[in-house]
């Protein structure tokens, strides 16, 4: 007997997830968006509360555009939200990429890293959809991230003149609190193109061709190109010899005008707001948990380049847990050489 991905009840897929989970423990989570479990030689599941919609919708739309000869993004599979528990907890299905994370990678011996990084920048920031108006994940939704408060901006704009207002209530505050004179953002002359915003190193992987894969997409979505050089400002305490190379490589492929730097700054300017307050007086917080469907805009350029459709994996039924992974996946390439084994022990002394 077997079984398919995208015909499984929900409550099956919800016991084996477990079941995975208890007998092999998880790669990756809890980072506030939810635990990793390995079910198969080439299909994980992203679970937990911060799961959503939104975030399949967005890596799928990725999936679909990006030149997969210059970034690899993992297909989804199947996406549902258990909505029997308090809060709802998304299941996203994906494929699994097996490789080294660039976190693990000494950036001495891997120079290519950055350069290919800022290459995928850019290739992202082509990446538009004629159906999508409004900043924020595909198909709409609450923003997250780094530029937002901890709990993102616990609303969703519905425009960027919607944007422009929640960003000038944070600007108001601030002349208000210090007697500053900060001008007003005003993001209507601004593109929207596709944009990560945490490119973080583990958020890659390099896979044994030596493509790069990327992964978490929960705070991706349609914005301002240089949103994406705002955000790496914010990766420079925990990784600078990645971080400001970075920034600084983009910065200087994207050829910013003077009205991209000054916006820029004035988005600092937000950011130091949006560590202080969840939200303004006013705001309500909307839930947005789940999309009435899952979203692929209709409108959207074709795949570049165009790929031909590939069945849906099927796995056995019952089936022997998948063995761990091996710790050789998650060490650098063989172009590093290891640490030399332990010297043995000394012989026991004579009786």
């Amino acid at each position: 007997m077997s079984w398919d991905i995208s015909t499984a009840s929900e409550e099956w897929l919800k016991d084996f997830v477990s079941r995975m989970k208890a007998q092999n423990g998880v790669l990756d989570g809890p980072r506030g968006g939810g635990s990793v479990v390995q079910l198969s030689d080439n299909m994980v599941v992203k679970c937990g509360i911060g799961v959503t919609a939104q975030e399949a919708a967005t890596q799928d739309f990725a999936y679909q555009h990006a030149d997969h000869g210059i970034v690899r993004v993992p297909r989804v599979y199947r996406f549902f939200v258990d909505k029997s528990v308090g809060f709802p907890r998304g299941y996203l299905f994906m494929e699994y990429f097996r490789g080294w994370c660039l976190d693990h990678l000494d950036l001495d011996i891997h120079t290519d890293i950055i350069p290919r990084v800022a290459g995928i920048i850019s290739h992202l920031g082509s990446m538009s959809s004629d159906s999508q108006v409004a900043p924020g994940p595909v198909g709409g939704g609450k923003p997250k991230g780094y530029l937002w408060s901890d709990y993102g901006t616990c609303t969703v704009f519905h425009s960027i003149e919607d944007m422009n207002t929640w960003l000038n209530k944070r600007i108001a505050w601030l002349n208000k609190r210090h007697a500053l004179h900060v001008k007003s953002i005003d993001l209507t002359s601004q593109k929207l193109v596709f944009c990560h915003l945490d490119l973080c190193r583990r958020n890659m992987i390099m896979l044994r061709d030596r493509s790069i894969g990327l992964i978490d997409f929960g705070h991706a979505g349609f914005f301002p190109r240089f949103f994406e050089i705002v955000s790496l400002q914010y990766l420079s305490p925990y990784d600078p010899d990645y971080a400001e190379p970075l920034r600084a490589a983009v910065t200087h492929q994207m050829h910013l005008n003077e009205e991209e730097i000054g916006l820029i700054e004035l988005m600092h300017r937000v950011v130091s707001v949006n560590l202080r307050f969840i939200q303004f007086p006013g705001e309500v917080y909307e839930h947005t948990y789940f999309l009435p469907e899952f979203i692929r805009p209709p409108n959207a350029n074709p795949p570049r380049p165009p790929r031909p459709p590939e069945p849906l994996p099927t796995l056995s039924s019952p089936r022997p847990p998948p063995p761990p992974p091996q710790k050789s996946d998650r060490q650098p390439p063989t172009s590093i050489t290891p640490p030399p084994p332990p010297p043995p022990p000394p012989p026991p002394p004579p009786a």
